[in-house]
């Protein structure tokens, strides 16, 4: 059995195939304790991840596994929803937290041990490598990036500026989130490394025609894990603050190249759109474990229709 932060071989004939697919099952007139998992042969090079799509550190394990090109399945855990409290996803991670990693019968339930996992196992001139070699002189520089931005207390950020005062009205912000956002120097101070680190390097690469990144040339872990971590300032309203005010240019270029890419289009999509989409799909799966009345499907119905229209009328405004 796997436990939070541990790398775990174990037998997985049990897996459960798809957190949308488990939906709870009658019999004789009784729910079942635990959903039905749908039967596949045993495949040692099958990867599978369960994650939520706005999990923070879901999110930059998705992005590595899109950037070194792998074929994995994903299994949505809606949080929302408790489904990480679930028995069958209990017996993946006791910890109750996503993301969760498995490959044959190896089970990884932390984040940082699946992308060590993953740049250890899955190498080859067909893979890109986003970890340089230990003996490479970017090998130091990329991991220096890695834990600085790794520290930053994102959960505590999203919180916070979510139930900020300033945002609402009679706000209920949490007493440490309020003490961490307000407390936003330390952002302030590591977005002035990295603004630093990237002048650095178009001063380091000056005259060659080559695209640059935070430590170099080569796209590497250290750019994930700043994409991310814009992408997520960005949703929380706090671009403006920190780089559209033009006061860190190589910040701002950096992000709207790095919006360009493949694996960063498909995991974290339209930013616009963002909570919409997490939204509507966990009200859909509720419906569909848990079918209203006629009266509460209808209210339900006409909810995400005024959602949606007062959306597309916010979006329109704002970006059209």
């Amino acid at each position: 059995m796997a436990s939070s932060n541990h790398v775990t071989p174990t037998n997985c004939s049990w897996w459960p195939i798809s957190a949308m697919d488990e939906d709870d099952k009658t019999t004789d007139g009784e729910e079942s304790e635990e959903p039905t998992a749908e039967l596949k042969p045993f495949n040692k090079d099958r990867l599978v991840l369960y994650h939520w799509t706005q999990s923070f550190t879901s999110q930059k394990v998705r992005l590595v596994i899109n950037e070194k090109g792998l074929v994995c399945e994903e299994r949505d855990v809606s949080l929302p929803l408790q489904e990480h409290k679930e028995p069958w996803f209990m017996r993946l991670n006791l910890g109750e937290e996503v993301p969760v990693f498995l490959h044959g019968e190896t089970i990884i339930s932390d984040y940082n041990q699946i992308i060590d996992y993953l740049e250890k196992t899955f190498v080859g001139e067909t893979v890109a490598q986003l970890v340089p070699d230990a003996d490479s002189p970017l090998h130091e520089r990329v991991q220096h990036y890695r834990q600085l931005l790794d520290e930053l207390p994102m959960d505590a950020y999203t919180h916070g500026c979510i139930l900020h005062p300033e945002l609402t009205t009679d706000s209920m912000i949490p007493k440490y989130a309020t003490a961490e956002i307000r407390n936003s120097g330390e952002l302030a101070m590591v977005l002035d490394q990295v603004e630093a680190e990237l002048e650095k390097g178009q001063l380091e690469y000056q005259g060659q025609t080559c695209e640059l990144w935070l430590c170099g040339p080569d796209f590497t872990l250290a750019d994930v894990w700043l994409g991310a971590l814009l992408h997520r300032l960005k949703f929380l309203g706090l671009s403006k603050k920190y780089w559209e005010d033009g006061s860190r240019p190589n910040l701002q270029s950096f992000f709207v190249r790095v919006q360009k890419r493949y694996a960063f289009r498909k995991v974290l999509g339209d930013i616009h759109t963002t909570l919409l989409s997490a939204v509507l799909p966990n009200a859909f799966r509720m419906v569909k474990k848990k079918p209203p009345s006629f009266f509460g499907a209808s209210f339900l119905m006409g909810s995400l229709g005024g959602m949606g229209y007062f959306a597309y009328w916010y979006l329109k405004k704002k970006y059209m």
